[in-house]
Parts: structure tokens; sequence; C-alpha cells
């Protein structure tokens, strides 16, 4: 701004004033990336935490991100601009995303198998049916909200669909195509070493006891030595 306008103010006397609306925009911006950046943040430390295996946390705060990417590309393409709705519903879509990688990666730590293969194998015969089931249940309720007439409902119904049918499909395609080529086996990521290292407790040193019915103690040279000096 020029010197000569130092003190000069913005005014927005009609409703639907540029300046006014360029404000709001920027604001609804920073406001839809905070958002996100504070979910993706709380869920990997989270993942990290709940798996106990940073490897497997990392990872699937890598799917969510791309969940998250792919999400916000809808908006370009569905020719919505940045407002208040959109700004709303992108601060929902990591606790959207953040399902169904949860229940893979957890089965996938929780498995007794040992390469990764056989323990991507049992994860899926044992979560992938029940994964599957839960994402087709939200995506059939939001196809109703996509017969909305209120504009809200109708968008939220487009990015509930979207984000579900992401989740789905990076879940049990791309996550466990990643888990079977580079996921951690063994106690490779785990958290419970450092953990039993942490809480370890210090080894006493331990005194054996003298066993007073040795032969030693019932010899009569230390009986009459012993009666003597009390004598």
């Amino acid at each position: 701004m020029p010197l000569s306008c130092k003190n000069a103010f913005q005014a927005t006397p009609n409703g639907h004033n540029a300046w006014h609306w360029l404000k709001v925009k920027k604001v609804l911006a920073s406001t839809a990336v905070r958002g996100i950046l504070l979910g993706l943040g709380s869920a990997i430390s989270l993942l990290v935490v709940m798996t106990s295996n940073w490897i497997v946390g990392l990872l699937c705060g890598a799917i969510i991100a791309c969940i998250t990417v792919g999400v916000v590309g809808v908006i370009p393409l569905a020719g919505w601009k940045l407002g208040v709705l959109e700004s709303l519903n992108l601060t929902l879509v990591v606790g959207l995303a953040v399902d169904y990688v949860v229940h893979l990666a957890d089965g996938y730590v929780r498995s007794n198998k040992q390469s990764r293969r056989d323990k991507v194998r049992e994860t899926l015969g044992q979560v992938g049916i029940s994964v599957l089931s839960g994402a087709s249940t939200t995506l059939g309720a939001s196809v109703f909200m996509l017969a909305a007439k209120i504009l809200f409902f109708f968008q939220f119904g487009i990015f509930m669909f979207c984000t579900i049918g992401f989740s789905i499909a990076y879940a049990l395609i791309l996550f466990t195509t990643i888990l079977g080529i580079f996921g951690p086996e063994g106690n490779s990521g785990s958290l419970q070493p450092p953990c039993n290292w942490f809480n370890r407790k210090p080894v006493q040193e331990e005194h054996p006891c003298e066993d007073i019915t040795s032969p030693v103690y019932q010899s009569p040279t230390i009986c009459q030595s012993r009666t003597a000096t009390s004598l």
C-alpha cells in the first residue's frame, strides 16, 4: 500500500463487494488447510501410539493424505469454488478417511504370522470383509443425500461418497500392497522394546543364605571354640 494511503481503510457498503469476498476466501482457505493439517497430525500421532509401530502409523498417514488430496481435487472437477460449505466439509475428510485404514493396520500388527504377505493375507481374511461391508453401507447412505434439494446436504453427500470411495479403494488396494512390500516384520518399527527399556526395574544383587545344617557348623572344633569364646 502506498505511503499516501497509510491511514486508509476498506469498506463494504454493498452486500457483494469484491474486496470483502477476497478476505473471506483467504480466511476460508487458511481454515481448511489448518483443519486438514491438525486432523492429519492428530491421526498420525494416535495411529503410531495405538498400533505401537511407527512404520505402520506413518504408512497410514501417507494413505490418509492421498485420500485427502483426492477429495480436494473433486472441488474443481465438480465446478465448485472454495466457499463456506466446501471449507466445512474439508475439515471432516480426515475423520472419515481414517476409519478403514486403521482397521487394516490393527489387523496387520496383531497378526502372528512371520512374513509380510502372510500378515496381509490374514488381515484381509479377518478384517477385509468387515471393512468392505462398512464402506458399502456408508456409500449406500450417502447415495440418498445426492437427491437432496438443500445445497449443504447435496454437497455433503458428494463429499462423503467420494471420501468413502477413495478410502476403501486406497485401503484395500494401495495400503495392503505397500504393507505386502514394505511392511514391518518382527520387531521392526515396534514401540514395545523402547517401552520395555524405560519400564525396566533395577536388578538387585541377591546374596545366598548360609546353610546352618552344613557340616562346617556341626564340627566339634568350631563348637568348642565358640564355647570358649563365650566363657
